[in-house]
This record gives structure tokens, sequence and C-alpha cells, in this order.
């Protein structure tokens, strides 16, 4: 603490000192309403820069081309000029040192020129002839079609909403659509086939995990989301959970003054139903902007639970064949609400509130036949188990920046706290064939809340005009506490006794982290380094059973090298550490039934587990399209999997228990491959994942595999005129050895039409899983049982849905976290 608290010092001490640096005496322009001063005096020198620019098609030249000259060392605009009416410039008045220029013109493709010098030996630098690709361009209000969908950033992959998904109503459809990324039906996302990946909401991790975030992904309306940014390896400045890395949703801002709104209306045949609505407005110093979202989702689901338990020749001994229906419905109501306000030209405080509220009604019945080994039966009755579950969830936070110079010299702070309260009753009753009383009934009374602290502080300044250092500390505090009553009445004669399985949890954690990344831009080349340290505690306690405390530090190093040949192509290496620690759900060792033969039981001993990624990767900009090449390799060591105990005995019953435990390591090796292509009306983007998994269970384990598996995704527009579009999107994923157990394919589809009635609205017809594929089905066991798990969802839908946007939106002048700057040293090519 004592090494934290002297860096936080350190870094307030700069900062403080920072202001006073920028009010060195020096010649500075004269400003007026409107004007700011430029980043360098405007100081006339001997040297000069020559060329001409021409049409790469057609050898013609393009008069009018707008071309400005920029310093290679910082990014800053030094001068300008447009091309004459044969094609000629020359740029007359700079200064020795390095530029390079940036070439414009509606129609084409904008172009960088690498570096040239200009120096007092050779004052005169000539670029040549510049040829600029031609790249269609059709204007409908201000909307610029040839915009593209999958932006490539040196750590990160973005995808705007409007063009990967432009049928869809929510977050998790959104991400559907995303390459590499994967929704399954229960609404949990994973990254390259894994789901310890972290979701952040502009740059900031979402507090709440597993069902409650699929929920919250289900309510947040599509039409308040700007892009969808995916960041496999992020740098030490980025929180190092989430072992696939981090999938950012960035929130929509604009520019514009005013007052601006937006309205989604959707509804299904199968009782789905959606409302979403945005408010903005900016006048003066202060831009505000509120949404809300209102969703509902009623879906029936069946599946089979089949074992056979089998003795020590491998023959079946017993059958328990369970048949499974269910209706589940989801609801709930989100708001969000964003103030800044300008203090200065420098200063803003900005301050974020959201809430939300879910309810989930669960019911299902069970069918159980009990046979023999001969298929005789020997028992058959029904289970049946009603839920209800309810959440509320505040989010609240306060930030402030002060900029010195934009993206290279600034300070921010934050302050954030959330609390999530959880509530879920639910009744389970057995009744036999032929009796009408109910036997073995039992109530689960769950109570949870969740409290979080964070507190963050980050500060940017440059060390030279190509080095920059980021540093920062960021301390987290989560409390949680949750109580589980279990009562049962098990002669069915209204006698209602506690059971030994109910418990009660507490568990605290707290971490405190410091970091530091050093960047270097040096031509074509971006370089960075970086190194965050953290003091984790936690301590899992049972009331009456004892405490399990754990204390670590850790080191998570990242890398980057990135290089640029030309504006069409890049190729970067990076590498970064991660880390997973175990959900409190994994540690509470009180059994959990799923049903009567399925108990969860977890261990509270776990550790967490880290993993080391590398990463190369390869991108090619043409007139045609963009493609990405990403080779990678991870390497898990402490790795978490399921414990799966086939001939468990809990609380009398012969049951399956899941657990967990650490093993070994496991590594992982392949590669993405994502294209986007446009020709003429047709438009589409494409992705293949190939991996291959090894665990190693270690010496004291029997688990371990060895599988490959890929997935691929389609994602197609069709624009029929101006006005209609046909959009098509399929994902597939092929089948997965797991430790015991295989994971079947899975697939889901989506069809949808969209018409644009005004510049303002638009009408959109969309098919779900027309095919009813999305479909979930694992086997596992071992020498002593097999368990066969199959669920189906009523998933197949029809989809109307209205979207109506007036003004434009404001632009929240605090600079969020989630905006990075293009190139990952934040010297940019603007």
């Amino acid at each position: 603490m004592k090494i934290m608290t002297l860096a936080v010092l350190a870094l307030c001490t700069a900062a403080s000192a920072a202001p006073l640096q920028s009010q060195t005496p020096g010649r500075t322009p004269p400003q007026g309403p409107g004007r700011t001063a430029p980043a360098r005096p405007p100081v006339a020198g001997p040297g000069a820069i020559v060329g001409s620019v021409v049409d790469a098609q057609s050898n013609t030249p393009i008069a009018a081309a707008s071309v400005t000259v920029r310093s290679a060392a910082d990014s800053s605009l030094v001068a300008g000029a447009l091309a004459q009416s044969n094609g000629t410039f020359r740029i007359d008045g700079l200064q020795p040192g390095s530029y390079y220029l940036r070439l414009t013109m509606i129609g084409y493709a904008t172009h960088t020129t690498p570096a040239v010098a200009v120096t007092q030996a050779a004052p005169r630098a000539s670029v040549g002839v510049i040829r600029l690709e031609p790249q269609a361009v059709a204007l409908e209000g201000v909307e610029v079609n040839a915009e593209r969908s999958m932006i490539i950033a040196p750590d990160r992959n973005s995808y705007r909403v409007k063009e990967v998904a432009p049928a869809a109503t929510s977050a998790s459809e959104v991400l559907e659509s995303v390459p590499s990324v994967q929704v399954d039906a229960d609404g949990k996302v994973s990254l390259r086939g894994n789901e310890n990946v972290v979701v952040q909401i502009n740059g900031r991790p979402t507090p709440i995990r597993g069902a409650q975030l699929a929920g919250y992904l289900r309510q947040l309306p599509a039409n308040t989301i700007e892009r969808i940014e995916v960041i496999p390896n992020p740098s030490a400045k980025q929180d190092p959970e989430g072992m696939a890395g981090i999938i950012n949703i960035v929130m929509k801002q604009g520019v514009d003054l005013g007052t601006s709104a937006g309205l989604t209306l959707s509804a299904s045949t199968e009782e789905r139903y959606s409302v979403g609505g945005n408010l903005g407005h900016q006048r003066g110093p202060v831009a505000l902007f509120v949404s809300y979202g209102f969703f509902s989702d009623q879906r029936q689901m069946s599946g089979v639970n089949d074992r056979t338990r089998l003795d020590p020749s491998s023959a079946p001994l017993h059958f328990t064949e369970q048949d499974l229906t269910g209706d589940a419905g989801l609801r709930g109501h989100n708001l969000t609400a964003q103030a800044d306000y300008e203090l200065g030209k420098r200063n803003v405080l900005s301050a974020t509130v959201n809430l939300n509220r879910r309810s989930l009604a669960d019911e299902n019945l069970s069918a159980y036949d009990e046979l023999s080994g001969s298929r005789e039966v020997v028992d058959e009755y029904d289970r049946f188990r009603v839920a209800d579950f309810r959440n509320w969830f505040g989010d609240g936070v306060l930030a402030f920046k002060r900029t010195i110079q934009p993206q290279k010299h600034d300070l921010s702070a934050e302050l954030r706290y959330n609390r999530a309260d959880d509530r879920e009753l639910t009744e389970l009753w057995r009744q036999s064939l032929g009796q009408s009383a109910g036997i073995d009934v039992e109530t689960n009374d769950v109570d949870a809340l969740t409290d979080q602290f964070t507190a963050q502080l980050d500060y940017t300044r440059p060390l030279s005009e190509r080095t920059k250092l980021e540093a920062g500390y960021k301390g987290n505090a989560r409390l949680f506490d949750r109580d589980f009553v279990v009562m049962k009445d098990s002669a069915g004669d209204g006698q209602w006794r506690e059971s030994d399985l109910s418990n009660a949890l507490e568990f605290d954690e707290t971490v405190n982290a410091v970091y530091g990344v050093l960047s270097h831009a040096r031509s074509k080349v971006d370089l960075q380094a970086g190194l965050r340290f953290e003091y984790a505690s936690r301590d899992f306690a049972l009331v009456d059973s004892g405490h399990y405390p754990h204390d670590y530090t850790s080191l998570f190093p990242s890398g980057l090298v990135s290089y640029k040949p030309s504006d069409k192509s890049q190729l970067k290496l990076s590498y970064s550490r991660r880390i997973r620690r175990p959900f409190t759900q994994e540690l509470n060792p009180f059994p959990v039934f799923f049903d009567l033969q399925n108990v969860f039981i977890g261990n509270p001993r776990l550790d967490p587990e880290y993993t080391d990624a590398i990463e190369l990767a390869f991108q090619r900009s043409g007139q045609l399209g963009t493609l990405q090449v990403t080779p990678f390799y991870r390497r898990t060591s402490n790795i978490i999997r399921v414990d799966i105990n086939t001939a468990d005995t809990v609380s009398g019953r012969e049951v399956t228990s899941v657990s967990f435990k650490n093993l070994d390591h496991s590594s992982s090796w392949g590669a993405d491959l994502n294209g986007q292509v446009k020709l003429g009306k047709l438009s589409g983007l494409a992705s293949l994942n190939v991996f291959k998994m090894v665990t190693d269970g270690g010496s004291e384990s029997s688990l371990s595999s060895d599988a490959v598996s890929w997935s691929g995704r389609l994602n197609a527009t069709f624009n029929v005129t101006p006005a209609t579009a046909l959009i098509a999107n399929y994902f597939y994923r092929a089948p997965m050895n797991i430790e015991r157990g295989r994971f079947h394919s899975f697939a889901f589809a989506n069809f949808s039409v969209r018409q644009k009635l005004s510049q303002r609205a638009t009408v959109i017809l969309r098919v779900s899983d027309p095919f009813e594929s999305q479909r979930f089905r694992v086997k596992v066991g071992d020498d002593n049982i097999i368990q066969l798990t199959e669920r189906a969802f009523n998933s197949r839908a029809a989809f109307l849905t209205f979207q109506y946007n007036y003004g434009q939106a404001p632009k929240l002048r605090q600079r969020r976290q989630e905006e990075q700057p293009q190139s990952q040293t934040g010297f940019t090519n603007q």
C-alpha cells in the first residue's frame, strides 16, 4: 500500500506541475470566438514540398484535391494546399524537419505518404506522382455508403452497429453479428469460444456477470450503441480480467448543438417486445443524454436429461430418462443518464447513472422414468419447478478530466459505486403418478446483495516528440452477502423444516493496481511496453463454517509492435497477460441441486488462473474491401476446469456432482480470418475462427483433452434501392471435445428486410432462426455413467421494428476511457 500511495502522490505532483509548464512565455497568435491556437507558431521557413496527384485508374489529374502537411514527429498540422487543375501542388514556407502528406478528395480513398525530409542542404523535397484509388460514394443526406463496417486499429477491431447489425434491437443481437463473438441460447457471451471475456460499457467493466449480464444485454437498446470493439490482447493499462480479452460496447454520441431524440419499437410473433428511446440536448457548456429501454421475452423450452449407469464391464445397470418442458418470461427496464459540464476550455466534469430492473418467471415440468438395465419400468414421477427472480441494479460514476494537450497530455479521475440486489424464490415438488398429494416439497429462497466501489486515476504526458508515458492507479472493493434458505415438507403434510442445505456466505475482495505504459512512434513503426502490478485479497466466509482467506500479488506485462508499410496494410505483434479470478458460486462448497440427480458444489480453495497470449495480425485493404489474418497462441496456467463426479452421494442421494478444480495448464492456438467486401450493391462481412485446445490435468488429475474446433460467421447486405436493403446473418460452431465430454454443433440464422420511409424513419422485418437450428447438446461421462443433455428453445420468430430519429445526438465532451486513438502510441494521423 505504501508503494501505491507514493505512486498516486507522484502522479498528482506531475499533474499539478503540468499547467505551469504550459504557461511558458512564447509567441501565440491572436484568438477569437471559435478559434484555437495551432500546435506550433506559423513561422515561415526555406523549405518546400512539391508533387502531383492523379486518378490511379485513368491516370488523369485530380484538381482541387486537398493536400495537408503534418509533422512526422507528432502528427500536428503544419500547412496545406489544393492541387491545381493539372494535379500539381507546391507547399512552401516549411522549416527543416520530417513531414508526411495526407491527400483527400470526395470519391477517393484517403492517401498518406511516407515521411519526407526537408533539410538546410536540400530544402526542396518531391513526393512525385501520388495515385488516389477511386472509392464508391453514394450520398443520401449525410450518409456515406463507402464507410467501412470494420475498422482495424493496432490493439482492437471496431464494428459499426449500423453496418454489421442494422436490424438488431438489443445489444445481445448486435453481438451475435460481430466476428469472433458468440452468444448462446441463454444470452451468455464468448470470444473465440471462451466465455471468460470481459464486457465493457464505454471502457468501464460491467460489474454484473453470468445470467445477470445476459439479461442486461437483452435490455440494452441497439439504437443507443455506436460500435463494438473487440480487444483480444489489451495493454497493461486495461484491467487484466478476462482470459479471452475485452468486448467494449461504445454508446452513441454526436457533435451538433440542440436537441436530438430516437425511438425504437419492436414486436414479434412469439410474445417478445421491446421499446427503446433516447433524448439528448446540448447548450453552451452543458450536454445531456438519457436513454430508456424496456424488454419482454417469453420463451418455451424442451429437452432431455438421460443418464445411463454402467457396471464394471460397461453394461447398463440403470436408466433415468428425464423429459423437460418449460416456460420462461424475462422482463426488464433499463435507464441511463449522462451529463457533461465544461469547466473552462480544458476541464470537463461528467456524471453517469444507470438503473436496471429485471424479473424472470420460470416454470418447468420434468417427467422421470426410472428403468432397469433391461429397460423395465421401476418408477415414474413428475417434478415441478416454479422460480421467481427479481434483480435491481444501480451504477453511478463521477469523472473529471483535464486536457493539457489532446491525446497526449491529460489527467483523469473517476469514482464509481454500484449495487446489485438479487432475490430468487424457487418451489419444487415431486408427485408420483397416480397419487394426488405431492411429496418431497421444497422451497429455496436466495437473498443476495453486492456492493462495489472503484477509484481510478490516469495520467498521460509526452516524454519527447515521439514518446509518451501513461501511468495510473485503480482500486476496487467488492462486498457480497448471500443467504440461502432451504425448507422441506418431506411428507407433503404441511410440516416444514429447514434443510441442512441452507447456508449463508460473505465474500470480500479488494484489488489495488498501479500501471505504466511507455509508447514510442517512429516513422511507420509503433512500439509499446507496459507493466501492471496488482495486490489482491479475498476472504470467503461461511457462517459457522470458518474463513477461506487468500492474498496474492500479480504482474501483468504487455507489449506491442506495429508496422504500417502503407496506408493499405498493417502488421502487428502483441503480447499480454490476463487473469481469471474464481466466481463466488465456484467457491461456495454448499451443494445446490439442478434437479434430483445433478448437484453443483463449489471449491473454496480455487486459485486464479493466468493466461499468456501472443498474437500476430496482418491486415490489407484494397479497392474491394479489407482482409485480416490473425494467428494466436494462448497458454493458461492453473486453469480452472469443471470436475464431474458421476458416482457421488449428497444428502443421501446418488447424484452426478459438478465442481471445479485447478489443473496444470491448457494451451490453445489457432487463427482468425476476417474479411469485408463491397461489390456494387452487395456488401459482406465474413469471419472464420479455427483453434486447437490441449488441456493437461497434471500428475494428480485424469482430466485432460485434446480437441480442434472452428466457427464461422457471414453477414451480408444487398441494397436493392437506396431505401431498401436485404440483410442475412449466419453463424455455425463445429462440435468440440471437452474434458470427459463433447459439445455438439450449434448454428443459427437471421434474415431481414430494411425499408427507409424517410431520412428519419425506418421499418425492419426480421425472421430469427427460421430453420430452428439454435439447439444445445452435450454428452459427458466416464466408466460409471453417461449423461446426455439436450435443450431446444422456440427461438424462431418474426420481428417487426420501427425506428425514428430526430436531430443529431449531442457529443458528450468528457473523453471517455474507450476512446483510444487509432494508433496505439497516441501519435495519430488525423
